[in-house]
């Protein structure tokens, strides 16, 4: 075994401040597959090939007691190791996903006090542990850490992330599936691509796009269209530019379809799953029609981000640059995309509301009831009562829905009523029948 030593050059209170930064544990995981990715997009001429499907595979497990992380892409290379564990040392190659150098180091201790990556390169004959003991860099001030090395498989390539003595901010159990959808939407260009898989506790994540209202325009009637429109616009002399579409939800939404997506380099910036970005120059008045039907995504060129990859910086800017976007596609004349979303309303088929009326008044008349009259109630207009013993099904109409059937103490008596929804051939309107037995 060959022991190496690999800075981590800087203060050491310095990482003390990573446990204070703002972030949630979805961000955080997410850190870890921006490397996977990127390691795997960069060597995807020799990745391809060798991989299962020729996809990268990222494998995430979360427990109480440790967060491991595991891919196959390439590894991490001899040339990029030093750089891997020093804050804020600029990768090589800068344009893919990891491009600011912090944030595996950053998402690792913000989860715990205690990990190790295990990596082996493509092409290279030694598997390489480092190991990070937070407590002990604070206590004996280290600037670098010792590497084991030892001797491997050429061929082999993976790189295996290991949190233990996780802190405060580690998952719970009930955050678990709000982190697969989260990730799942983060990454969502990259899964349709066929780029990677990303399980996590052995699920394998996927992304379900919302379905496009396809219906007449509200107003002018005519053919059902998709209202959908493509964007592609560039402002401030091409500096800024944006590409994607906005659509109208087929169904209304409050949370998670609703909104945009907001996409740099392929992966979201600050926007996932019901974390939606909701201007209301797209999206109009908080719980208007437009707001509840009005998403899309938006691939946007010509500004930074924040190293966390939560937000867009310079927010000024940005939005001047979202009304410019709103005025160009409010001048296209091809969809009336605002109008729609604010103005159409559905029209129910008649067969389904029927059902739903029925059924609403079902669960109304199944509820509880207090009766204090001495005697039986007389029959209210419209209804049939039957005073016979015998319930004889009429097999000439059709029962809409399950009969209800109540147990009521009237006076001194009892009576079990049974409440039938029927539907009479000929007739537009259902009648509601209803049989007392008294006892």
């Amino acid at each position: 075994m060959i022991k190496e030593k690999v800075s981590i050059a800087t203060k050491p209170l310095v990482y003390q401040v990573f446990r204070h930064i703002s972030n949630k544990a979805h961000n955080a995981l997410a850190e870890y597959v921006d490397n996977s990715i990127s390691s795997f997009e960069r060597h995807a001429d020799i990745l391809k090939p060798l991989n299962p499907n020729g996809k990268l595979k990222v494998e995430i497990t979360i427990t109480d007691d440790y967060i491991r992380i595991e891919d196959n892409a390439f590894g991490i290379e001899e040339e990029n190791y030093q750089r891997a564990f020093e804050l804020a040392r600029i990768p090589l190659d800068a344009t893919g996903l990891n491009e600011f150098g912090m944030g595996m180091k950053v998402s690792s201790i913000w989860l715990s006090n205690h990990w190790t990556v295990e990596s082996k390169a493509w092409g290279e004959d030694l598997k390489k542990t480092f190991v990070f003991d937070l407590k002990e860099v604070l206590d004996e001030e280290k600037t670098a850490v010792d590497v084991e090395e030892v001797p491997a498989n050429a061929d082999e390539h993976y790189t295996i992330i290991t949190l233990t003595d996780l802190s405060q901010f580690k998952p719970t159990s009930r955050q678990i599936s709000g982190i697969k959808k989260h990730l799942s939407s983060i990454y969502s260009h990259f899964i349709r691509s066929n780029v990677v898989d990303i399980y996590v506790n052995g699920e394998l994540l996927a992304y379900h796009e919302p379905k496009i209202l396809n219906a007449p325009h509200y107003k002018n009637g005519g053919e059902a269209i998709e209202w959908r429109l493509d964007i592609d616009y560039s402002f401030q002399g091409g500096k800024q530019k944006v590409k994607g579409f906005i659509a109208v939800l087929d169904q209304m939404s409050t949370s998670e379809n609703n909104g945009f997506l907001l996409f740099r380099r392929g992966r979201t910036i600050g926007t996932s799953s019901d974390e939606k970005y909701r201007p209301k120059a797209l999206c109009g008045d908080i719980g208007s029609p437009q707001y509840k039907r009005i998403f899309g995504e938006l691939e946007v060129e010509g500004f930074d981000v924040s190293f966390t990859k939560n937000a867009f910086n310079e927010d000024d800017q940005f939005q001047a640059f979202i009304d410019e976007l709103r005025n160009e596609i409010k001048s296209d004349k091809t969809l009336d995309i605002f109008g729609q979303a604010q103005n159409y309303r559905k029209v129910e088929d008649p067969k389904k509301a029927e059902k739903k009326a029925v059924s609403a008044m079902a669960q109304a008349l199944s509820k509880p009831v207090v009766v204090s009259a001495t005697v039986p109630p007389t029959p209210s207009e419209g209804l049939i009562v039957d005073e016979t013993k015998e319930d004889v099904p009429n097999e000439n109409v059709e029962l809409l829905i399950a009969p209800v059937n109540k147990v009521m103490n009237i006076g001194e008596s009892t009576y079990s009523i049974e409440i039938r929804f029927e539907k009479i051939p000929g007739i537009s309107k259902f009648l509601l029948s209803r049989k007392v037995r008294g006892e």
